[in-house]
């Protein structure tokens, strides 16, 4: 128990002030409180240059020594101060919202009208180094001391402009001396309070944590997809995925695995060499802010996040602001693609060591290229190294390794467009050329690689969408004809369909595109517990594991994966004389469910929901095609309208009798294929 509370701060005005807004924070201090202020190491020293990254606990060490030993309770700092780990046995008790997070100029000129070769006066590195992008041409001048002594050296004219926290100035009611508010992104936790306290002191900790700001702070997982095939995310990323409010993803990320989120907002953040959706730093401040914003975030990465990403980053930026963030791994494509091609990094009395690298350097462009130092290593893979398989390979034979070491290239490992390349490294770079491969890849060089060996796949060209259906055909290249878009639907019309669910007796998906883009919709009018309270009719295995997707199991599953099973399966169990069937379908629809569910007496309510449209003619693979599939009567039809007609040569197949009789129209024959 407390007689009175002991409050520690540094002497300065500032950190007295800071301790009076921390106390009229928490309103009511039920003990009386005696202030205690001590000198810190930064305080006594004024010599060393905060550019020169002193001791982390340069303004802290002393009020935790004072902690520690019980001569106060608890210890107010500015946030910014403390240190990246607190001393054993402390706790911050508090984070308080932020005053004012920017930087600002103090000067009697405006940034723009700032004198060329100006002296501008700062104490930290990073603010230096923002103002010389800035403004290259001026002076940094290292400064220290209070912000009143700061300020003094302007009218002395030592310095022409001052880097100041805007925040420190409101504190001290000094506002006037702002001049402009610098464009930057400032220090992690500017403007905010810390109080810290013992571990323990629960008593306390409950005075100050009503004015804890992380209290309403969401959390941010980093989230590996894995390698490629969206077969090969892990259970805990899909339920991680299913509570997402917000879902950041990558260009490796099968967009597929999105449908695991359902009421999430989505933010596509792809990287390729040389283009960049979102910068890194702007990626990072938008992962925080969701978070502050007490959602859920996932952060969704090809591969595992820790493995040449930027995970290690976003973990350090995000700490820095007392987010919770957790890693939740991946298959990363270094051993998951090797694996799937039956080739051991490691194999007895063939390789007993493995090294991972990365192709590019983290500040490598185009103009300043890195060497690539090869490790002793047996087997080396190699991310992110296509455009530069020439220096891979030269480093390599630099290195010691012979020509006719076996080095192979996956481009897309795990897809069902997966290209392989096996050669050596005295042919690899011709090998590669000719068969025209794409990013990603991944390389693979040493003795292991000839484990491989090539099934007798067929290869075959998929015109529909979802190709990972058919995957166990053999080697399946998509080659989409069709194009889903979402129909947009207004106020209105929004209205009227969440009525027509609400009338239903049943609502019937016919494709992963129906689930997808109608859940999309109505998942924003209505929660997920009422949808899923209606009775739903899907065709076929696949259909029914996208709907589980999104947290609803179907009741009725016909077992062919047609309009004809579905209908089938409904007038064996139920009556549909007088039923309201809901029916949100694509933009050419085939009417046989409308009218055969009529003649039955139905009442069909059908609603387009997304738009199937044609896609740019593109020259066909080079390749040895030996088949093709056909999903829809629209994928044959435009198929035509592309290439004039099918090769002779080439097995087709699809899905469904309808796709069928419009092939058997034109002339072909088509085989039925399950999935």
């Amino acid at each position: 128990m407390f007689s009175s509370i002991k409050i520690g701060s540094r002497q300065s005005r500032l950190a007295k002030i800071q301790v009076q807004e921390v106390l009229s924070m928490a309103r009511e201090v039920p003990l009386p409180y005696e202030l205690i202020t001590f000198t810190t190491r930064g305080d006594v020293d004024q010599i060393t240059s905060l550019t020169s990254k002193p001791a982390d606990d340069f303004f802290t060490n002393t009020l935790d020594e004072a902690l520690l030993n019980k001569q106060i309770d608890v210890a107010v700092h500015s946030a910014k101060d403390l240190p990246q780990k607190l001393c054993q046995g402390l706790k911050i008790f508090a984070l308080t919202k932020a005053l004012d997070e920017t930087d600002c100029l103090v000067s009697n000129y405006s940034l723009e009208n700032l004198p060329q070769r100006a002296k501008v006066g700062t104490s930290s590195l990073l603010r230096g180094q923002m103002f010389k992008a800035l403004r290259p041409d001026v002076a940094l001048i290292d400064i220290r001391g209070p912000i009143e002594e700061r300020l003094d050296l302007l009218p002395k004219r030592q310095v022409d402009g001052l880097i100041v926290a805007t925040c420190a100035l409101k504190r001290l009611g000094l506002e006037k001396h702002i001049k402009s508010i610098l464009p930057w992104e400032a220090m992690p936790l500017q403007g905010q309070l810390a109080v810290v306290g013992r571990q323990g002191d629960g008593e306390l900790e409950k005075i100050f944590e009503p004015m804890d700001v992380r209290r309403h702070y969401g959390q941010v997982f980093l989230t590996g997809a894995g390698p490629g095939d969206p077969g090969l995310i892990t259970l805990k990323a899909i339920e991680v995925l299913k509570n997402a409010d917000c879902v950041f993803y990558d260009y490796l990320v099968d967009a597929s695995l999105l449908r695991y989120a359902p009421m999430a907002e989505y933010i596509y953040v792809g990287k390729r060499k040389g283009v960049h959706t979102l910068p890194q730093a702007e990626l990072s401040r938008q992962l925080k802010d969701k978070a502050m914003q007490g959602k859920k975030v996932v952060r969704l990465k090809g591969g595992d996040p820790l493995i040449f990403g930027r995970g290690a980053d976003e973990i350090t930026y995000l700490r820095s602001y007392h987010i919770p963030v957790e890693v939740i791994p991946g298959i990363s494509s270094a051993t998951g693609i090797p694996s799937l091609l039956g080739i051991p990094l490691t194999a007895r009395g063939v390789s007993s060591s493995v090294a991972f690298l990365s192709g590019h350097g983290e500040s490598e462009d185009n103009v300043h290229p890195q060497e690539i130092i090869i490790p002793q290593a047996d087997t080396i893979v190699f991310l992110m190294g296509l455009t530069k398989l020439g220096s891979i390979v030269h480093s390599l034979l630099k290195a010691g390794w012979s020509e006719t070491k076996p080095i192979m290239i996956i481009a897309n490992g795990t897809k069902p467009n997966q290209t392989i390349v096996h050669g050596t490294l005295a042919d690899i770079e011709t090998l590669a050329l000719s068969h025209s491969l794409t990013a990603p890849a991944l390389i693979v060089a040493g003795e292991t690689v000839n484990f491989y060996q090539k099934s007798p796949q067929k290869i075959f060209l998929h015109c529909g969408t979802h190709p990972e259906q058919y995957s166990h055909l053999g080697q399946i290249i998509p080659w989409p004809m069709i194009l889903i878009q979402p129909v947009v639907l207004n106020a209105q019309q929004q209205n009227e369909l969440m009525r027509d669910f609400d009338q239903s007796d049943l609502v019937i998906l016919t494709s992963p595109a129906a689930v997808e883009h109608f859940m999309k919709i109505i998942l924003v009018l209505k929660p997920l517990g009422e949808v899923g309270k209606k009775i739903f009719a899907v065709i076929g295995r696949y259909t029914a594991r996208v709907l589980e997707g999104f947290g609803i199991t179907a009741q009725i599953q016909s077992s062919q994966e047609t309009a004809e099973g579905l209908f089938d399966t409904l007038i064996r169990i139920m009556n549909l004389d007088g039923k309201t069937i809901l029916l949100p379908r694509s933009s050419l629809p085939n009417p046989f469910l409308k009218q055969t569910l009529e003649q039955k007496g139905a009442r069909v309510k059908e609603w387009t929901i997304y738009e199937n449209i044609k896609t740019p003619k593109k020259s066909l693979p080079d390749c040895p095609i030996e088949g093709v599939i056909f999903t829809s009567p629209s994928t044959f039809k435009n198929f035509l309208e592309d290439y004039g007609t099918i090769p002779s040569l080439w097995q087709i197949l699809t899905k469904g009798p309808v796709t069928a009789k419009a092939l058997q129209e034109a002339g072909y024959q088509p085989h039925m294929v399950n999935v």
